[in-house]
């Protein structure tokens, strides 16, 4: 992997670094990073790389140049010891800080009306360096109003733009460049691989947890003083199709027009808890860094999935120590991100 840190002068390309880690996340505005390198206290540019608290910005590569991510460096531990030891040093994508801070004083009131997503945002990440970047497929609904939205002192900026993105069903993320991306996934591609007994896979494994998961779920909205309606929408998981468990939220921003939205949203969060786990003994397959907001195929009936079955990678965890790489594949049934009512995997299962 490449590496290269800014110093607020100058960017440097970083030598001699090892044991990266990487966990980039499609459904987060802070994936992670870490590295190790020699630290030499009479290097000037070293010094002034490694500077405490002033929280560089990172970019991660892969061999070949493409960026993986571009983040803020965090932490940095040192150790003197009679023997050399490595500096580690760990951050996050530029938009993590949201994740952090809370709504300045400077940009009161917490309330708003009559805005849209869009203007919200721009408001609330203007101070912070990075921008934000709208997909096509979700831009009418980040540019439609809010009836009115309040936001709580004590939370986070990340918080709050989740949750209203949640009303609207749209995924908040971030870039490889390090700007906030309002998107949804791109699930209709086709699949960058068919992992079975490939070559690169070292295990998989198959979770359902269905205590997290309920068979109805029912989202309200109560009428505004200011004359916004009510709504209502339930909608139903095909994951729990024989046992009633339901389940109720309350709406507390957008119109009775996003109630459907987000009681389709409220369901794709349940649905995360089919998940499929791949470990790789490497992190390109077919010659490309494997990444989330990608498709692959699986079959395994080991692991209960009997037939071929398509699914999006919502997360990858990296590591690179020199000798070896390896990858950790979180992956979801597709559904999650397209809208489309889910069909039931194992319904067809008969093997007699």
């Amino acid at each position: 992997m490449i590496l290269e840190i800014d110093d607020r002068i100058r960017s440097t390309k970083v030598e001699g670094f090892n044991n990266t880690q990487m966990k980039l996340k499609y459904d987060s505005v802070g994936s992670t990073f870490s590295f190790d390198f020699y630290f030499d206290p009479q290097d000037q540019s070293l010094i002034d790389l490694a500077c405490i608290g002033h929280y560089h910005i990172a970019r991660l590569k892969d061999d070949d140049g493409t960026l993986l991510l571009t983040g803020n460096i965090l932490s940095q531990s040192f150790k003197s010891s009679s023997t050399r030891q490595m500096a580690k040093f760990a951050g996050y994508s530029l938009p993590g800080i949201l994740e952090d801070c809370n709504i300045p004083p400077s940009l009161y009131p917490l309330q708003s009306d009559g805005l849209t997503l869009r203007e919200i945002t721009n408001k609330l990440i203007a101070p912070f360096e990075f921008g934000l970047e709208v997909d096509s497929e979700v831009a009418s609904l980040v540019d439609s109003v809010f009836d009115t939205s309040t936001a709580n002192e004590s939370q986070s900026i990340k918080s709050y733009l989740t949750e209203l993105a949640s009303q609207k069903n749209i995924i908040l993320t971030h870039t490889v460049e390090g700007n906030l991306l309002y998107t949804r996934a791109k699930v209709d591609k086709l699949p960058i691989v068919t992992l079975d007994d490939s070559a690169g896979v070292v295990d998989m494994s198959f979770n359902f947890n269905g205590q997290a998961m309920h068979s109805d779920i029912t989202v309200m909205k109560q009428a505004n003083i200011d004359g916004g309606n009510a709504g209502q929408s339930t909608v139903k998981n095909p994951y729990v199709p024989f046992v009633f468990r339901p389940k109720t939220i309350i709406q507390t921003s957008g119109s009775d027009v996003d109630t459907d939205l987000a009681a389709r949203n409220a369901l794709n969060q349940e649905l995360k808890n089919l998940t499929l786990v791949i470990n790789l003994d490497r992190i390109k397959l077919d010659g490309k860094v494997v990444q989330p907001n990608q498709i692959i195929e699986v079959k395994n009936p080991e692991i209960y999935i009997f037939e071929k079955t398509k699914w999006f990678i919502e997360s990858v965890e990296m590591k690179d120590n020199g000798k070896s790489e390896t990858a950790k594949l979180t992956c979801v049934i597709p559904e999650i991100y397209n809208n489309q009512t889910p069909d039931y995997l194992f319904s067809g299962i008969n093997l007699h």
